[in-house]
């Protein structure tokens, strides 16, 4: 059975035969957000490229998950014209969700999705969206969570305008942290909590997720130092931290890397979310809790610093809120990012 031919809303992204004007000058036609060195860069690089912090640090930096482009226009239809290193590899997390692009419109004061890139290819031509009112639209498109985006270009009707857009805020968020924080194992990338967040808060996002590799080193505290304009950096490093004594080691350092020039920034260490092995397995009970205690004990010693209970924020859901016990669906992100766009908000109140 072949589910296309009975479904047309699962039919594949495809190419319309529209007369197409390409936007594709990143510096110039668009502009781009969760993206702090990019203006160095000149790529899609989360990290300064002249920076090296770990072999695998440095690989996933090209994966731009966080960032977001910013336009207007009045075109009828939206096309994307995408080159990325590979197309989806993981069976547990969708191709929308690895290598796809979600578009987002405002209405109102809302961002309200419209479209993701349903097509599982390295190199791609399409249109997201057509048939749209030839009104001027405020639009956000997100860019993928898990694969290197080599080159993007936007389309739309030869005739439609097409300007910048966006509001570069003077605070920011930092999210540092493991596969979860990077969006794994969001449905398509606007689901990650980061992005969430950034829909909810007035702030610049920037997403500092780095999947498995998340290890408090001090090399990439001291670059996170650097970004000004952050007010809240938000640690979520446990489940890279697990061996070796790291939490102990490595999150007091973090923490005084930051402060050392950042000491009006409020930080927020989340331990692990919950693990349904706890419940079965003795020693990853008391793992999980040694290691919430140890960051609880860390955060207390700073008056600036913030632990967060991992295991209670998502304790509603009974442990339904990840895909494999480990990594989050959209219902778990979704959570973490109204806890702390409701915590940010009441702090500013």
């Amino acid at each position: 059975m072949n589910i296309k031919t009975i479904d047309k809303n699962m039919i594949d992204s495809e190419k319309n035969d529209f007369s197409i004007k390409w936007y594709d000058n990143c510096h110039k036609d668009f502009n781009v957000h969760g993206l702090y060195w990019f203006a160095v860069n000149h790529s899609f690089c989360r990290l300064r490229e002249t920076v090296q912090i770990s072999e695998n640090v440095d690989q996933l930096a090209y994966h731009p998950t966080g960032a977001f482009f910013s336009f207007m226009t009045d075109s009828t239809a939206i096309s994307l014209r995408i080159k990325l290193s590979s197309a989806a590899y993981m069976s547990h997390m969708s191709a929308c969700g690895q290598c796809g692009l979600d578009l987002y419109f405002k209405n109102g004061n809302d961002f309200v999705f419209l479209a993701t890139t349903k097509i599982n290819k390295a190199e791609y031509e399409i249109t997201l969206v057509d048939g749209l009112p030839p009104k001027m639209h405020h639009y956000r498109l997100y860019l993928p969570t898990y694969t290197k985006l080599i080159d993007v270009a936007i389309g739309v009707n030869s005739h439609a305008n097409f300007k910048k857009w966006g509001e570069f805020y003077s605070e920011a968020v930092v999210c540092y942290g493991t596969s979860i924080t990077q969006g794994g194992c969001v449905t398509r990338p606007g689901m990650s909590y980061p992005n969430i967040l950034g829909r909810k808060i007035d702030y610049e996002i920037y997403n500092l997720g780095f999947s498995g590799s998340a290890k408090l080193e001090k090399s990439i505290a001291e670059e996170i130092a650097t970004i000004k304009e952050m007010k809240y950096l938000i640690i979520e490093a446990e489940a890279n931290c697990e061996k070796a004594n790291l939490l102990e080691e490595r999150l007091p350092v973090f923490i005084n890397t930051i402060n050392a020039t950042n000491d009006h920034v409020t930080i927020y260490v989340i331990s692990h979310y919950p693990r349904p092995d706890s419940l079965l397995k003795s020693d990853v009970k008391k793992m999980i809790k040694n290691h919430a205690n140890i960051q609880r004990n860390i955060c207390s010693q700073y008056q600036n610093v913030e632990f967060v209970d991992g295991k209670k924020l998502l304790k509603k859901f009974a442990y339904e809120e990840t895909v494999d016990g480990t990594h989050l669906t959209d219902l778990g992100f979704y959570a973490v990012a109204n806890f702390f766009s409701k915590k940010l908000k009441k702090k500013n109140d």
